[in-house]
């Protein structure tokens, strides 16, 4: 699945713990280690196919709950504003 990060979204990490916000929305999310390291896959390689790739050779993990905890991530974070689905997927193929 490929995402797209409004450009209003803001990333830092404040005290060690990752913080994102919209900018236009006031939103504010945290999250924890794992989940930072998702976001900065998210925000590279802009798939989740390739975060799933990556983590697998990090983490120790069973790739099922490491696609489930993803699609979780993902869910929340476009339910609230701060990463989108990229439409441009869906162009079909000539």
């Amino acid at each position: 699945m490929k995402l797209k990060i409004p450009d209003d979204v803001m990333f830092r990490i404040l005290g060690g713990e990752a913080v994102l916000l919209n900018l236009a929305s006031g939103t504010y999310f945290g999250l924890d280690d794992v989940g930072t390291r998702m976001w900065q896959l998210m925000s590279e390689h802009r798939s989740t196919e390739k975060v799933i790739e990556v983590m697998l050779e990090e983490y120790e993990v069973e790739e099922s709950l490491l696609q489930r905890d993803l699609d979780k991530l993902v869910k929340d974070l476009t339910d609230n504003g701060l990463v989108k689905l990229d439409a441009s997927e869906a162009s079909p193929s000539e």
